[in-house]
C-alpha cells in the first residue's frame, strides 16, 4: 500500500521492478531524429507522388530556389515532431506521471516537463524560420530576397500563415519558460492548453481558407491535427517511459487508453471531413494522386488502430512485470514508425495541389461567405432548415451526452436528481445548437436583425437554461473520487471549481466589466465587421457569447458551488446593472445614424436587404426586446431561490429549537434583559 503524499512534497515513485533508473534524455533525442527522418522521407515521396514537390520553373520565371522549395515541407514535418514531442511530455506530466493529491507533481513529472521545455524552445526557433521560407514561398521570391528588413515589415503581417507561425513561435516560448516555472499539474495542464492552440494555428490557413465550406474544412482541419499530436504524444512518452521503466507504467496506460480511443475516433472522423472538403467526387480518390495518398494515410490509420487493440488485449495484461513493459515498448516502437509516415504524408497533402475545382460564385460578397445568398427569408427558411457546422454540433452532442450518462448513472445506483434540471440541460444544448446549425446561420452573416436575434438567443436564453442544469453537480456526484494519492477527473473539477482562476472569472466586477466592455468594444468599434469577415473570428464571438453569458448567470443564480457566492440583494443589483447596460446599447443603436459593420454587411448584402440603415435599427430593437425576457426569467429564478433560502434558514432555526429548546431565543432575550436592566441602573445613577 502507497504512503500518504505530504502537501508540498515531491514524490518519487519505483518503477515495475523496483530501481530508480536515470533519466534518458539522449535516447528521446534519438527519437526524435528518428521519427523526423521516417516522416522527411514520406513527405518527400508523398510531395513527389501528388505532384507538390519543388521543380525549377521555365526560365525567365520567378523561382523561389530549391532550398525554399523543399525547406518548407522538410521545416514543417521537423515542426510537426518538435510540436508532438512537447505535446507529448507535457501530458505525461499533467495524466501519466504521478502526482500528489494537492497536484505537486514528481520527479518524474519535472524530468518530463524539463524535457518539454526543451522540446518548445527548438520549436519556437524551428517556427520562425518556417515562417521565413513561407514568406519567401508566398511571395515568390529567393530567401536572400525575402529576408530583407522592408519585405518582411511589408507583407509578413498580411500573410495569414506567417503570422500563424510567427504566434505559434511565440507561444512555444511563452510554454518552454512555463515548463519551467511549473512545479503542478493545474498549471502543466494549462501549459498543455496554450501547446495545442499553437498547433492548431497554421491548420486554420492552408487550403481550409480557400475553400467554400469553411466551416468543415477548418474544424477538420483543427480537430484532426490536435488529435494527432495528442494521440502521438502521448505513445511517444510512453514508449520512453516503458524503455526508462521510471513510473508506475500499467497506470499510465490505463490512464492513457481514453485518450487514445477519443483521438483515433477523432483522426478518423476529421480525416474524412478533410477528404470530403478537397475532393470533388469519390472516384477522385481512384483517380488523382491527392485521392491515392488519402487512402494510403487512412491504410495507416486503420492499422494503427488494429495495432492498438492488440496492445489492449496482448500487453496491457501482462504490464505489471518486467516482459510485458519489454513488449509494450517493442509494439510501441512499430506503432510510433508508422505513425511518423502517416505525420509525413499529412505534410505532403498539405503542400500539394487538391483536386477539388474551385467554383467562382455570383458575386464578391458571396465569395467571401462561401456559398449563395439565402433567399427571402421565411419561418421555415429560418427556424426549421438545416445548416450543419460541425464544431458547434460535435460540441452539443458530446455535453447532451455526457449530462444523460451522468443522470443515468445517478439512476442506477438510486441516487435523485431533479428532472427539470436534465431538461434545462438539454433546452440550453438544443438552443444552442439551433443558434449555430439552423438557417438562422446564413441570415445572420447577411443581415443584422437575424444576427441579434442569433446573439441575444445566444447570451442570454441558453446560458440560463444550461446554468440551471448544474452540470458541475452533477459532475461531482457522478464521478468516483480517486484511489490512491492522486487526482482523478473527480479532484481535477473539485480543483477547478474552487481554483483562482475561477474565483476571478466569478468575480462580479470582473464579470460585468467583460459584459460591458465587450459589448460596447464589438457593436460600437470596427471589431464587430473584422470577426464578422473571418470564420475563425465568427467561432470566437460564438463562444464569447456563450462563456460570458454563462458566467454572468452562474454569478446571479447559479447552483453548481463557487467560490464566493454573492448574497441575493447584490444579485439583484447586478442583473439590474446589466439590464441597464444592454437596455443603453440597444438604444445606441436604434438612434444610430449609420449602418452596422458597413465593411461587412454592405459587402455581403442579398437583394432583399433594401436598406442597411432599417436593418441595422431592427436589429436594435431586437436587442431591446430579447434582453427584456430573460432579464424577466433571472429576476423570478432570484426571488424564488432567495425565498427558499429563508424557508432553508428557518426550518433549521426550528430544528436548532427543537433540539436545545430555542436556546438561541433565550440566550437573545437575556442579552435584551441585561441591556435593559443596565439602562435602568444608568438612569438611576443619573437622577
Amino acid at each position: 500500500m502507497e504512503e500518504p503524499i505530504r502537501a508540498g512534497s515531491t514524490p518519487e515513485y519505483p518503477c515495475e521492478t523496483g530501481a530508480y533508473p536515470r533519466p534518458m534524455p539522449r535516447f528521446t533525442a534519438w527519437i526524435a531524429v528518428a521519427l523526423a527522418a521516417l516522416a522527411i522521407g514520406a513527405a518527400a515521396v508523398g510531395l513527389v507522388i501528388a505532384g507538390g514537390a519543388y521543380t525549377p520553373p521555365p526560365a525567365g520565371l520567378p523561382d523561389v530556389g530549391a532550398l525554399v522549395g523543399w525547406g518548407v515541407p522538410v521545416l514543417r514535418v521537423i515542426l510537426d515532431v518538435l510540436s508532438i514531442a512537447t505535446v507529448g511530455w507535457l501530458m505525461a506530466a499533467t495524466v501519466l506521471d504521478p502526482s500528489s493529491r494537492n497536484g505537486v507533481i514528481s520527479n518524474a513529472g519535472r524530468r518530463d516537463l524539463v524535457r518539454a521545455a526543451g522540446f518548445a524552445l527548438a520549436w519556437a526557433v524551428a517556427a520562425m524560420i518556417e515562417a521565413l521560407l513561407t514568406l519567401a514561398d508566398v511571395l515568390g521570391i529567393p530567401l536572400s530576397d525575402a529576408l530583407a528588413p522592408e519585405v518582411v515589415g511589408t507583407y509578413a503581417s498580411d500573410i495569414p500563415t506567417v503570422r500563424a507561425l510567427v504566434v505559434m513561435a511565440i507561444l512555444a516560448v511563452v510554454v518552454s519558460v512555463g515548463c519551467i516555472l511549473t512545479s503542478s499539474t493545474g498549471a502543466s495542464a494549462g501549459w498543455l492548453i496554450v501547446a495545442l492552440v499553437a498547433v492548431a494555428l497554421p491548420a486554420l490557413g492552408g487550403h481550409a481558407s480557400g475553400l467554400g465550406d469553411h466551416a468543415l474544412a477548418l474544424s477538420a482541419g483543427v480537430a484532426h491535427v490536435v488529435a494527432a499530436v495528442l494521440w502521438i504524444g502521448g505513445v511517444v512518452a510512453l514508449a520512453v517511459h516503458a524503455v526508462s521503466r521510471d513510473i508506475p507504467f500499467a497506470r499510465a496506460v490505463q490512464r492513457f487508453s481514453p485518450f487514445a480511443l477519443a483521438s483515433i475516433v477523432l483522426v478518423a472522423l476529421s480525416g474524412l471531413g478533410n477528404a470530403y472538403a478537397r475532393l470533388d467526387y469519390v472516384g477522385q480518390l481512384v483517380t488523382t494522386p491527392y485521392g491515392q495518398l488519402v487512402i494510403v494515410k487512412t491504410l495507416i490509420i486503420i492499422s494503427l488502430a488494429i495495432i492498438g487493440w492488440i496492445i489492449r488485449r496482448t500487453v496491457i495484461s501482462r504490464l505489471g512485470d518486467r516482459s510485458g513493459v519489454l513488449a509494450f515498448a517493442r509494439v510501441a516502437g512499430i506503432e510510433l514508425a508508422i505513425m511518423a509516415l502517416a505525420v509525413g504524408l499529412g505534410v505532403a497533402l498539405a503542400q500539394s495541389p487538391i483536386p477539388r475545382a474551385l467554383t467562382d460564385l455570383p458575386s464578391y460578397g458571396e465569395s467571401l461567405l462561401g456559398y449563395r445568398y439565402p433567399l427571402e427569408p421565411t419561418f421555415t427558411s429560418v427556424v426549421a432548415s438545416i445548416h450543419i457546422d460541425p464544431l458547434f454540433f460535435t460540441l452539443c452532442v458530446v455535453a447532451a451526452a455526457l449530462y444523460l450518462a451522468g443522470a443515468i448513472r445517478l439512476a442506477r445506483r438510486q441516487d435523485h436528481w431533479p428532472v427539470m434540471r436534465t431538461v434545462s440541460w438539454l433546452l440550453g444544448v438544443f438552443v444552442v445548437m439551433w443558434c449555430t446549425n439552423s438557417g438562422l446561420v446564413e441570415y445572420a452573416s447577411v443581415s443584422v436583425t437575424f444576427h441579434m436575434v442569433q446573439h441575444m438567443t445566444l447570451a442570454m436564453l441558453a446560458p440560463i437554461l444550461l446554468v440551471l442544469g448544474a452540470p458541475a453537480t452533477l459532475a461531482l456526484r457522478a464521478l468516483s473520487p480517486a484511489h490512491g494519492n492522486e487526482r482523478g477527473p473527480r479532484e481535477w473539477l473539485v480543483w477547478l471549481l474552487h481554483s483562482k482562476i475561477t474565483g476571478f472569472l466569478t468575480n462580479p466586477f470582473f464579470v460585468l466589466f467583460l459584459y460591458v466592455t465587450t459589448l460596447y468594444g464589438l457593436y460600437l468599434t470596427p471589431a464587430f465587421g473584422w470577426l464578422m469577415g473571418s470564420h475563425v473570428g465568427h467561432i470566437g464571438m460564438t463562444v464569447h457569447f456563450i462563456a460570458s453569458g454563462y458566467l454572468f448567470y452562474w454569478v446571479l443564480i447559479g447552483i453548481d458551488p463557487r467560490p464566493k457566492p454573492l448574497p441575493y440583494w447584490a444579485r439583484l443589483l447586478m442583473l439590474l446593472v446589466g439590464m441597464a447596460v444592454h437596455a443603453f446599447l440597444a438604444v445606441v443603436l436604434m438612434m444610430s445614424s449609420q449602418p452596422l459593420a458597413p465593411e461587412w454587411y454592405g459587402i455581403v448584402r442579398p437583394s432583399w436587404v433594401t436598406d442597411p440603415l432599417a436593418d441595422s435599427l431592427t436589429g436594435g430593437q431586437v436587442a431591446w426586446a430579447l434582453a427584456e425576457i430573460p432579464g424577466l426569467i433571472v429576476l423570478i429564478a432570484i426571488a424564488m431561490q432567495w425565498a427558499r433560502s429563508d424557508d432553508r434558514e428557518s426550518k433549521r432555526r426550528d430544528r436548532a429549537a427543537d433540539r436545545d429548546g430555542d436556546h438561541e431565543l433565550d440566550a437573545y432575550n437575556a442579552r435584551l434583559a441585561a441591556y435593559a436592566k443596565r439602562d435602568a441602573r444608568d438612569v438611576g445613577d443619573g437622577s
